[in-house]
């Protein structure tokens, strides 16, 4: 952080740095510590002293605050972490494992010493003489109390209405109306029947429609012996990362900017250099030090232009609408963008640049090329400014410069490196022909999907049995409430399997197109997973005695599926067996027993996988 490392990096460069360097350097003490809000908050300045070009004797302009600076990413900040959400984070992961991981020592020891006896979440907090580390992991308690919730297994241990399970607060604060006595000690498990349905008349007048739907689309499986759990509700796949629970403490603070996400996302894959993604993530945000911007914070004297007397010197003036700008942007933009180009305020003209899918003549995509001609337009600002007029280059010598160094860095960029991974390479793809195919003789086939309008949102699912000739057997629909689509897809496999159980099929050919919900059953999955539940009830099932076979299919192979999953939706919750196939499924079972296909690209195997 020394100040003549200052002077001789980029922005780029200073940003790169104090995220590598200052957001690492005190990791292993934050592991074990609650540092004071002192040391948070001078790590901090130093961090940002350091990005603005700071020195001892002087204080550079920081552009942007410190605020929009700790945002993620695509919600329009550059991901730095604030010293003390990153110390909370880093804390609550040994919390987590004072919970979780019962079986290594030094939890052993430290919940013998400081725990009290205590079982579930109460084990972490403060305990009177207790060391500096435990106090410190103690703070996270509430941290780790909103980021964590119950996985329903048996529902023996859950009780209905005041543990977290189905949403992120106890359902007893989401009631519409008061809850009656006899209801409110239930558990979860006497909340269901035997064939693992709800008691929806025990709660759905209780509840706005949205959870009590939830609740539907949650499996509680009655013949289970494992007792429900504590997962990490934060993340996706049910496990403590310290990032999710930085995300969680950080949640409240993230908005959107005037930018969408998508635009913000771009910026950081643009196929340049990162001191051009840095300029253009500060030039679309209006925190270039422009004159204006200068005059405003009262360090310059005039807002107008050098070039053009009573112009203000705004963002787009020097990349669009000044004299060197306009000169290269007429040569050089499309005549069907041009209208759009120099007529679009300035937030749209970023977005545009940013989200068009043109490419030059020379096959440069369109995002980068403007991406590096903004940038050399503002550097070629800059030096005229600090070294005057004529030392800048000349319109033609701007534009040559320019389309070289845009060219040198495509070439650079599309070039494969030897050293370049080469699952990191573009996939192969090559046109196919997918049709939905029989099974051979003796085999049955069940073809599930699995629909959600929302993802997650209102959720159905659909499948049927047919024969070698194509012959439909037996459907069913199933309104599973409201889930993600992998979760829907689930349903469909479990629901399919008892249909072709129930029908005596022994030899079944299982076909979806969802590859994260076969890969979820085939894999062994962790027993915190949100879908640990219906995933061991499909693999029990499985395991019966028969022979059964999971195999992905494309889309266009799994038409007849599809239609009835989102057929489903218009069906009260429940399973609902259909003996003959539905009027608007007939057409699709027809192309299906006469061979019809439909072209699509499918990823070309590599020769290692053949």
């Amino acid at each position: 952080m020394a100040p003549w490392k200052a002077k001789r990096l980029s922005f780029a460069g200073r940003l790169t740095l104090a995220k590598s360097v200052a957001a690492s350097l005190p990791v292993y003490n934050m592991q074990t510590e609650l540092l004071p809000s002192s040391v948070c908050k001078s790590i901090d300045k130093l961090s940002r002293d350091f990005i603005w070009g700071d020195d001892e004797n002087k204080a550079k302009m920081h552009l942007v605050s410190w605020d929009v600076m700790t945002r993620p990413k695509p919600l329009g900040g550059v991901g730095i972490r604030p010293t003390r959400q990153a110390n909370l984070a880093l804390l609550a992961k040994n919390g987590w494992r004072l919970l979780k991981d019962k079986e290594c020592l030094w939890t052993q020891i430290m919940r013998a010493k400081y725990g009290r006896q205590r079982q579930g979440l109460e084990v972490i907090r403060p305990s009177q003489g207790s060391s500096f580390t435990w106090a410190s992991i103690a703070k996270t308690a509430s941290l780790i109390k909103q980021g964590c919730a119950w996985n329903i297994k048996n529902g023996k241990r859950t009780n209905f209405w005041l543990d977290i399970w189905v949403s992120q607060v106890p359902l007893r604060d989401l009631a519409i109306d008061g809850i009656p006595m006899d209801l409110e000690g239930k558990k979860v498990a006497e909340m269901v029947r035997d064939d693992g349905t709800w008691k929806t008349e025990l709660f759905e007048h209780l509840l706005p429609s949205e959870i009590t739907q939830k609740i539907l689309s949650t499996m509680v499986d009655t013949l289970s012996q494992e007792d429900d759990d504590i997962f990490w509700a934060a993340a996706a796949d049910g496990k403590f990362s310290t990032k999710s629970a930085y995300n969680l403490l950080t949640q409240h603070s993230q908005h959107l900017s005037a930018h969408d996400e998508k635009t913000w996302k771009t910026i950081w894959r643009l196929p340049t250099p990162e001191r051009v993604r840095s300029f253009m993530w500060l030039a679309s945000s209006n925190k270039l030090a422009t004159n204006v911007m200068r005059h405003f914070r009262r360090v310059a004297d005039f807002p107008c232009c050098m070039r053009c007397p009573g112009v203000p010197e705004t963002v787009l003036h020097i990349l669009r609408d000044c004299p060197p700008a306009l000169f290269f942007w007429a040569r050089h933009v499309p005549s069907e963008m041009q209208q759009r180009f120099f007529s679009s305020n300035q937030q749209d003209w970023f977005r545009d640049n940013l989200m068009c899918s043109t490419s030059t003549t020379s096959g440069m995509e369109w995002p980068a090329f403007f991406s590096t001609a903004s940038w050399l337009l503002w550097k070629n600002r800059t030096t005229a400014a600090f070294k005057g007029i004529g030392a800048a280059l000349t319109t033609h010598s701007l534009e040559h410069s320019i389309i070289a160094r845009a060219k040198l860095w495509h070439d650079s960029w599309v070039s494969p490196s030897p050293l370049q991974n080469t699952r990191s390479q573009a996939v192969e793809r090559t046109l196919a022909n997918i049709g939905w195919t029989p099974p051979v003789e003796g085999w049955t086939t069940l073809n599930v999907d699995g629909a959600s309008n929302g993802n997650p949102g209102p959720a159905g699912a659909g499948g049927l049995l047919r024969d070698h000739t194509g012959r439909w057997i037996k459907g069913f629909v199933s309104n599973v409430g409201s889930a993600s689509a992998t979760l829907a897809e689930l349903w469909a496999i479990n629901h399919g399997i008892d249909l072709a159980w129930k029908e005596g099929f022994r030899t079944l050919k299982i076909e979806s197109d969802s590859k994260m919900a076969i890969q979820l059953i085939e894999n062994r999955h962790d027993p915190v997973h949100p879908y640990a539940t219906i995933l061991s009830t499909i693999r029990r099932k499985i395991s019966n005695d028969w022979l059964v076979r999971i195999v992905h299919t494309y889309r266009e192979g799994n038409r007849a599926a599809d239609w009835l999953s989102k057929h489903s939706l218009v069906f009260p919750y429940g399973t609902h067996e259909l003996v003959d196939p539905p009027v608007g499924l007939v057409s699709i079972l027809r192309d299906d027993m006469m061979g019809t296909t439909q072209e699509r690209r499918i990823v070309v195997p590599s020769s290692s996988s053949l």
